[in-house]
């Protein structure tokens, strides 16, 4: 949901296709009950000035505890001020772009990863030339995959990625895992491979499939 009020930015999200809210004042709490922020699991805040993003982050931290919230400052001085605010990630412009941002909302298990690591953005500018990428997948509870050893779920996938983390349910996040862990639910594993490929077989290997035979359900 895109909430703006300038017009060329209102015209940009219709041409696109965004669900789009035109709001006269963006700092009004009034105007994020309106879109439904006590339900939202994101919010991004990238106002042009500092002071508006902070507020609009305080706000919506009262109005959902839960909310993760991406806050863009122009200032590094500000970032202190947008995570006292309740902001969960803070943008720079001078060092984040606006692709990262969006796998801060859809793979945030995957920054956390590489958020360890030195020289991160040369690793992921080296995967995309290779056309190689690092993709998560959180296993379904009932996941025929639970059980399995990392070695096991490696050799199903026939060489087409690699397992190179993965974050317990509890959080806990494993970095090079041995071949011998085995998968637990609710893991989220972190594979590196070629994407539409590991896309592919978590959605065919992962979920616990039913056939039906004279009217009853028999588990695969």
């Amino acid at each position: 949901m895109v909430i703006d009020n300038q017009r060329e930015h209102v015209r940009l999200a219709q041409q696109m296709g965004h669900p789009l809210y035109r709001g006269d004042d963006l700092m009004d709490e009034n105007e994020l009950l309106a879109v439904g922020i006590e339900q939202a699991q994101t919010l991004v805040a990238v106002l042009p000035d500092d002071a508006s993003n902070v507020f609009i982050t305080l706000t919506a931290r009262r109005l959902n505890h839960k909310l993760q919230i991406l806050a863009r400052g122009d200032l590094p001085a500000t970032e202190s001020k947008l995570r006292f605010a309740g902001a969960d990630h803070v943008i720079l412009p001078a060092s984040i772009s606006a692709q990262r941002m969006v796998q801060l909302i859809t793979r945030p298990t995957v920054l956390n990863f590489l958020e360890a690591k030195e020289e991160r953005s040369h690793l992921i500018e080296l995967l995309t030339q290779l056309d190689v990428q690092i993709e998560q997948f959180t296993l379904p509870l009932d996941s025929p995959l639970v059980g399995l050893a990392i070695a096991d779920l490696e050799g199903r996938g026939r060489g087409h990625f690699i397992i190179i983390a993965l974050r317990r349910a509890n959080g806990v996040l494993v970095t090079h895992p041995p071949l011998t862990l085995l998968l637990e639910p609710a893991d989220t594993i972190i594979a590196l491979g070629h994407l539409a490929e590991i896309r592919l077989f978590f959605q065919q290997n992962a979920y616990r499939y039913q056939m039906r035979y004279r009217g009853r359900g028999l588990p695969s």
